[in-house]
C-alpha cells in the first residue's frame, strides 16, 4: 500500500535560502583585513617639496570628493601618502592649484583655523574606534593639533580637545603648481600598543580647497554621521605597520624670563632725580613623561603664567 506525502511535503529551498543570507550577513559583518602602510626603503629629505625618490614608492591613497556635494569629480589634482620608517609617520600632500592665486592662507597661529586651504590626517592610535589625534597643517606650514572623543559626536558636547599639543614636524612650499607639504610625527609623541612590533590603528587623510569648500577625503565616508563623518574613529580605515614600538620618552621644556625696572626718586636735597634699577631673573621647568601607552605625567616647576603678575602703577 503506497502512502500520499503530496499533503505533507516540504519545501526546502526558502530554508536554503535563509541560511545562505544568514551566511553572508555575517561575512559582511566581519571586520576586513587593516590596509598595511609602506615602509619607506630609504630616507626622505623632509624639506617639503615631495620630489624624493622614496615617495614615489608609495602608492597615492584613492580619494573621494566629500564636500561640497558628496562623489563629484574632484576639480583640484591632490596625491596624498602615507608612509613609516623605524621612528617616524610620514604624510605627503601634492595639492595641486589651478589659480596658485586662490590658495588661501588666513593665520599664523598655531592650533586657529580661519578659512585656510588645509591638508590634515586624523589617527585612532589606540584601535580603540572612539577616540583620535588630529594634525593638520596650512601653506604656510602653520600646524595645528587636537583630540578626538566620543566617536566626533557632539550629542555630549564638543568632541574636540584643541589645548592638546604635541612634538612634530611640517614642511610646506608654493609655486606655480600649488602647494606641497610634508608631515612628520615621531611615534614617540602618538599613544598606540604594539604586538611585537604589530601595530594597528586607524587613518584618516584629507585635503580642503577653502575657496571652493571641496574636501578631499580617504577613506570613501558619505557625509550620513554629521559634519565630522571623515573623521569618525570608528569608520576610518584600519591600517598596518610592522617593526613599530611603542615608546615613553621624557621631555624638558626649560624656560627663562628677564626683566629691568627703572624707577626715579628725588635726592635729599629735593633738586634732582635718582634713578635706581631692579632686575628680574625667574628659571622654570616643564616635564613630560608617558608613563605608560595612555597614561601621561606633566610636571612643572616655576609655572609660568605668562606674566600675570600685576604691574606695579
Amino acid at each position: 500500500m503506497k502512502k500520499a506525502f503530496c499533503g505533507e511535503r516540504i519545501t526546502m529551498f526558502p530554508i536554503f535560502t535563509i541560511l545562505i543570507i544568514a551566511l553572508t550577513s555575517d561575512a559582511a559583518a566581519q571586520p576586513t583585513e587593516p590596509m598595511p602602510l609602506t615602509r619607506l626603503s630609504e630616507p626622505i629629505v623632509f624639506d617639503g617639496n615631495v620630489d624624493d625618490p622614496a615617495w614615489d614608492a608609495v602608492p597615492p591613497l584613492p580619494l573621494t570628493v566629500y564636500q561640497p556635494t558628496y562623489g563629484i569629480e574632484p576639480t583640484e589634482r591632490t596625491e596624498i601618502r602615507v608612509a613609516y620608517d623605524d621612528d617616524y609617520l610620514y604624510v605627503s600632500g601634492k595639492l595641486y592649484a589651478s589659480t596658485p592665486d586662490g590658495i588661501a592662507v588666513k593665520t599664523l597661529y598655531r592650533d586657529r583655523y580661519s578659512g585656510d586651504d588645509v591638508f590634515g590626517i586624523v589617527l585612532d592610535s589606540y584601535n580603540d574606534h572612539e577616540t583620535a589625534v588630529w594634525f593638520t597643517i596650512n601653506p604656510a606650514g602653520v600646524r595645528s593639533d587636537r583630540t578626538i572623543s566620543n566617536d566626533a559626536e557632539f550629542n555630549a558636547g564638543m568632541p574636540m580637545n584643541p589645548d592638546w599639543n604635541t612634538f612634530w614636524d611640517a614642511n610646506t612650499v608654493r609655486n606655480h603648481e600649488g602647494w606641497f607639504a610634508e608631515m612628520r610625527i615621531p611615534f614617540s609623541s602618538l599613544g598606540f600598543q604594539d604586538d611585537d612590533g604589530n601595530v594597528e590603528m586607524g587613518l584618516s587623510v584629507y585635503r580642503l580647497i577653502a575657496g571652493k569648500n571641496e574636501r578631499h577625503i580617504f577613506p570613501d565616508l558619505p557625509p550620513e554621521w554629521g559634519f565630522l563623518s571623515f573623521a569618525k574613529p570608528s569608520k576610518i580605515t584600519r591600517v598596518s605597520l610592522e617593526g613599530v614600538h611603542s615608546r615613553s620618552p621624557v621631555y624638558f621644556t626649560p624656560y627663562v624670563l628677564g626683566g629691568l625696572s627703572r624707577e626715579a626718586d628725588l635726592d635729599s636735597a629735593g633738586t634732582a632725580y635718582e634713578f635706581g634699577h631692579d632686575a628680574t631673573r625667574e628659571l622654570g621647568l616643564d616635564l613630560k613623561y608617558n608613563i605608560t601607552d595612555n597614561l601621561t605625567i606633566d610636571l612643572t616647576a616655576n609655572t609660568d603664567f605668562a606674566q600675570v603678575e600685576v604691574d606695579d602703577q
